[in-house]
C-alpha cells in the first residue's frame, strides 16, 4: 500500500516537473509570434532568468552580462519574457513609456511574495507594504527626511569617518562602508549611542547576504516562489540547514530590536527627553495604537537594509570605477580640491555644486547599479501597456540594467562616459536608480549626500586609499585579480591583448568585434578583418563592426575602403560621433592626398614648359652644419624664395627687410643657426613683404617697388647690371609654341586665394595641411614631419604605424615622374 501511495506521488511529482518545464514554451512561442522584435523571450527550465543570471555568473563573471547586451542586439526591444517558477511567464520591461505606465499606476499591482521568512520582518515595512498601510507609513516617516534631517546626517557621517584609525596595508572597503554607514543611519534614525545597536546593522546586512545565497538553490527558489512555502511556519524538514541558521540569527536580531524600542517606549511614558527621530515617531504611534510593534520592526529592518546594504554597496561600486578609470579619478579630484579646501568645512550645500562628481555617480550607477531590477509585482487585473496586454496573475519587474544600456538612449553604452551626463536626457523614466513615481525612494536625497561625502578625497579611508594609493586597497586589487584573468574586456582595457585573445573563443558578434580590437592592438589587420567579416554576417544591422573596419583600413592606408565601411556604420547609427569624427578624417586625408596630387602635377606642367636655370633660380645656401636648397621665382609683383626646410616652431624664425637687403635667419641644429644675409638685385617694399613657415618650408615674399623690373638675378653683383625695364607684361621664357602670360595667371591665383583667404588663410594647401598637423594627435605631426623631410617633399603621409617603418631616402624612396631623376643640386 505505501508504495502504491509513492508511485502516485513519484507521478504527481513529475508531471509537476513536467508542466514546469513544458508549459511556458508555447506561451514564449505566442508573445515572439505576435509581437516580433518588440519583444525578445529567453527560456531555462523551470527558473528562467535567474538560470541566465547564474550561467553569466559563472563563465563571464557578470551576472548582467547577457541582460546589458539585449538592447545593444535588439534596439526594438520593449519587452523581455521569460519563463517563470510556475510555468507561466515573467515580463522584464525595459521601455521607458511601459515603466511610466506601472510607476503611476501602483493600484494595480502587489509586490511578489518569496522572499524566504520576509513575514518575520519585512512583509510589513515600507518595501512590501500596499494601499492604505503604506500610505499612512509613507506619511510618518518622510517627516524625517527634510533637508534639516539631511544636516545632521551628514554631520554625523563627518564625525565618524574622522574617528577612522586606518593602518597602513590593504583595507576590506566594504566592511569599513558598512560599519560607517549603519553607525551613521542607527544615530541619525534610531538616535542610538550604543554600540551594540551599531553593530546590529552590520549584523543584520550580513545575513541578507547568507539570504540572497539562497536564490541560487534552484530548490529554496521553487519552494518559496512557486510553492509560497516561505514562511516561518514552513515545516522544518523542509528547510535547509542555512535556512535554520540564518532564522536563528533573523530571530535573535528581532528579539534586540524589540527591546530597543520597549526602552523608547518607556522613556517616553517617563517623560524623559528623547530624540524627535524615527524610532521615537514610531513608539508614539504604537502608544497611540495607530500601528503595532510588528509593522515598527519591520520598518526598523527595512531601514536598517536598505540605508545600510545599498549605501555601501554603491559607493563601493564606485571605489572600483575609480580605480579602473584614473583619468576620471584625476578630473574628480580636481573639482573637489577647487570647491572644498578641508574635510571640516565641507557642508551639504557644497556637495550640490559638485556636478562633476553628479556625472560620475549617475555613470557608475548606470553600469554597476544596485538595483538591477525593481522588485516584482504581479497584476491584480488584465493591464494594457502600450502595445501589450498583461493578465491577471502574471509577474513582471521594472529592469534597469536593460534600459541602462539602450544605445537609443546612451550612445556607445558599454563605455564609460561621465561626459554623457551634460547633455540631459530626453526620457526621464529612461534612468531611474530610486524609482519613479510615488513609490520612488522616500531615501534617495539623503543616500546621494551620504555617498557624495563618503566620496570625499580627502581625510576619510577610501579617498586616501582609493584615491591616492589604489595599490594598497583590498577589495580593488581582489576585483582587479579575478576580472582580469577571467574577463577580456578587462584583459583589453589594460593592454593584455594574447591573453584576451585566449579567452575570445566565442563566435557571437559581441565577442567577434572585441576579438578584432586585440588583434587590432597586435598588429594583426588582416585577421581583425576576417574577425570582423564574420560579425557582420552574423548581424549586419549593427554598426560597430564596419565602425572597427573603418578604423583598421584608415591605419593600413586603404583611406577610399575606410570611408565606405564608416559610411555603412554612420547608416545604421547616425548618432555614433566617433565615426563621424573618423569620416572627417577619411575626408580630410583624401583631399589632402588629391590637392598634393595636383600641386605635383603643376610642378611637373611647369617644369615642361619652364626651362630650370640653375644660376637664376636655385642656389646653395651654405652654413655651419651643411646645405640647405632654395629655390627664387618672380612675378611682375613680387620676389619669392623658398627654403626647404620644416620649422617646428614658426617664433624660431627671425627676419628683417630694408630697401634692397633680406637678414633671415633660423635654428637647423641643437648648437648652430642657418643664417641669410643678402643684398638684393633691386629695391622692394619691405613694409608689405613677408615671410611664413609652412609644413616643411619657409617662404619670403618680398613685393617689388619696380613693377617694370625683371630681375636677372636675385642678389645683387659687384659690378652693377643694367637694369632692363619692362614695357610689356614680363613673361617666362618657354620653347612652347603657345605662349602663357604667367604674369596674369600670378594675378588671377593671388585674387582666388584672397577671395578664399577666410576659408582657406593666406594658402589654400599650405593652410589644410596646417589645420590637419596642428589638431593631429603626436603620432599624425610624426608622420608628417618625417615623409617630407625624408621624401625631399615628395610624401606626406599622417600615418605613423605606416611611416615609421619606411626609409624614403633609400629602398622606399618614390619613383620620379616620367622623364625626370633624382638630382642633388650644388
Amino acid at each position: 500500500m505505501n508504495w502504491i501511495i509513492l508511485s502516485y506521488l513519484g507521478y504527481i511529482i513529475l508531471a509537476l516537473i513536467a508542466y514546469l518545464v513544458i508549459a511556458p514554451i508555447p506561451k514564449l512561442l505566442y508573445y515572439k509570434i505576435k509581437y516580433g522584435s518588440a519583444v525578445d523571450i529567453y527560456y531555462f527550465p523551470i527558473i528562467g532568468l535567474i538560470g541566465q543570471i547564474v550561467i553569466d555568473l559563472i563563465f563571464r563573471q557578470d551576472a548582467f552580462y547577457s541582460q546589458k547586451r539585449y538592447v545593444l542586439k535588439n534596439n526594438k526591444l520593449k519587452l523581455h519574457i521569460s519563463n517563470d517558477l510556475k510555468g507561466g511567464v515573467h515580463f522584464s520591461l525595459v521601455d521607458p513609456k511601459l515603466k511610466k505606465q506601472v510607476f503611476f499606476d501602483q493600484e494595480s499591482y502587489k509586490k511578489m511574495e518569496g522572499m524566504p521568512f520576509a513575514d518575520t520582518f519585512m512583509d510589513q515595512g515600507l518595501l512590501f507594504q500596499n494601499g492604505k498601510s503604506w500610505h499612512q507609513s509613507r506619511t510618518m516617516l518622510t517627516k524625517h527626511f527634510t533637508y534639516q534631517d539631511l544636516l545632521v546626517m551628514v554631520e554625523t557621517l563627518k564625525q565618524e569617518c574622522k574617528k577612522l584609525q586606518l593602518k597602513d596595508g590593504p583595507i576590506d572597503i566594504l566592511t569599513l562602508l558598512k560599519q560607517l554607514t549603519s553607525t551613521t543611519i542607527t544615530k541619525t534614525f534610531f538616535g542610538s549611542e550604543n554600540t551594540d545597536v551599531s553593530d546590529l546593522g552590520v549584523e543584520v546586512n550580513k545575513n541578507m547576504e547568507k539570504m540572497m545565497l539562497f536564490f541560487l538553490n534552484p530548490l529554496i527558489v521553487l519552494r518559496c516562489f512557486a510553492l509560497k512555502l516561505n514562511k516561518t511556519t514552513t515545516p522544518s524538514f523542509l528547510l535547509s540547514s542555512g535556512e535554520k541558521a540564518f532564522l536563528r540569527e533573523l530571530q535573535a536580531q528581532k528579539q534586540r530590536i524589540t527591546c530597543e524600542i520597549d526602552q523608547r517606549i518607556k522613556k517616553i511614558k517617563e517623560n524623559q527627553a528623547v530624540q524627535d527621530n524615527i524610532l521615537s515617531t514610531m513608539c508614539k504611534e504604537i502608544m497611540n495604537n495607530n500601528i503595532t510593534k510588528e509593522e515598527a520592526i519591520h520598518q526598523y529592518f527595512t531601514l536598517l537594509i536598505a540605508g545600510i546594504d545599498s549605501t555601501s554597496h554603491v559607493v563601493k561600486n564606485f571605489c572600483y570605477a575609480l580605480a579602473l578609470y584614473p583619468d576620471v579619478q584625476n578630473r574628480l579630484r580636481n573639482e573637489i580640491q577647487s570647491i572644498i579646501k578641508q574635510f571640516d568645512d565641507l557642508k551639504p550645500q557644497q556637495l550640490s555644486q559638485l556636478k562633476l562628481l553628479d556625472n560620475f555617480i549617475n555613470e557608475t550607477y548606470r553600469h554597476y547599479t544596485a538595483v538591477p531590477s525593481l522588485f516584482n509585482r504581479i497584476a491584480l487585473k488584465d493591464i494594457q501597456l502600450g502595445e501589450f496586454v498583461v493578465q491577471k496573475g502574471q509577474s513582471m519587474d521594472l529592469n534597469m540594467m536593460m534600459s541602462h544600456f539602450d544605445p537609443s538612449i546612451f550612445e556607445n553604452p558599454l563605455k564609460f562616459d561621465i561626459d554623457r551626463w551634460n547633455t540631459p536626457l530626453l526620457d526621464s523614466y529612461s534612468f531611474t536608480p530610486f524609482s519613479a513615481g510615488p513609490r520612488n525612494c522616500i531615501g534617495q536625497h539623503l543616500a546621494t549626500l551620504e555617498m557624495k561625502t563618503l566620496l570625499w578625497q580627502d581625510y576619510i579611508g577610501i579617498g586616501k586609499y582609493v584615491w591616492s594609493n589604489t595599490q594598497r586597497f583590498l577589495s580593488i586589487e581582489k576585483y582587479q585579480l579575478i576580472i582580469m584573468s577571467s574577463n577580456p574586456y578587462f584583459l583589453i582595457l589594460h593592454h593584455q591583448y594574447e591573453q584576451a585573445l585566449q579567452l575570445l573563443v566565442s563566435d557571437d558578434y559581441e565577442t567577434l568585434v572585441t576579438k578584432s580590437i586585440a588583434q587590432y592592438h597586435l598588429g594583426k589587420y588582416d585577421d581583425a578583418l576576417s574577425t570582423l567579416d564574420k560579425a557582420i554576417q552574423l548581424s549586419s544591422d549593427r554598426f560597430e563592426a564596419y565602425y572597427r573596419k573603418g578604423l583598421i583600413n584608415f591605419v593600413s592606408g586603404k583611406i577610399q575602403q575606410s570611408q565606405l565601411d564608416l559610411q555603412k556604420s554612420l547608416e545604421l547609427n547616425p548618432k555614433h560621433q566617433e565615426t563621424q569624427q573618423q569620416l572627417l578624417k577619411c575626408e580630410l586625408e583624401l583631399k589632402n592626398t588629391k590637392l598634393v596630387q595636383t600641386a605635383q602635377e603643376k610642378i611637373i606642367q611647369q617644369q615642361k614648359e619652364v626651362p630650370q636655370n640653375s644660376d637664376a633660380q636655385r642656389t646653395n645656401i651654405y652654413s655651419a652644419s651643411g646645405k640647405l636648397m632654395y629655390k627664387w621665382y618672380q612675378t611682375d609683383l613680387k620676389v619669392g624664395i623658398e627654403i626647404h626646410h620644416a620649422l617646428p616652431n614658426s617664433a624660431d624664425l627671425k627676419y628683417q627687410f630694408e630697401k634692397q637687403k633680406l637678414q633671415l635667419s633660423f635654428p637647423i641644429e641643437q648648437a648652430n643657426n642657418f643664417e641669410l644675409d643678402l643684398d638684393l638685385f633691386a629695391e622692394i617694399i619691405p613694409e608689405t613683404s613677408k615671410a611664413k613657415v609652412g609644413l616643411n618650408s619657409i617662404e619670403i615674399i618680398m613685393d617689388k617697388k619696380d613693377k617694370t623690373l625683371n630681375w636677372s638675378t636675385l642678389q645683387k653683383k659687384v659690378e652693377e647690371q643694367s637694369q632692363i625695364p619692362i614695357m610689356e607684361q614680363a613673361s617666362y621664357p618657354t620653347s612652347s609654341k603657345k605662349k602663357k602670360d604667367w604674369s596674369k595667371i600670378d594675378k588671377e591665383i593671388e585674387e582666388d586665394i584672397n577671395k578664399h583667404k577666410e576659408e582657406y588663410g593666406e594658402d589654400p594647401l599650405n593652410s589644410l595641411f596646417k589645420q590637419i598637423y596642428q589638431n593631429g594627435d603626436e603620432n599624425t605631426r610624426r608622420a608628417m614631419i618625417k615623409s617630407m623631410q625624408t621624401s625631399g617633399g615628395t610624401v606626406l603621409s599622417t600615418n605613423w604605424d605606416e611611416v615609421k617603418t619606411k626609409d624614403y631616402e633609400k629602398k622606399d624612396r618614390p619613383s620620379p615622374p616620367k622623364g625626370q631623376e633624382y638630382k642633388k643640386l650644388g
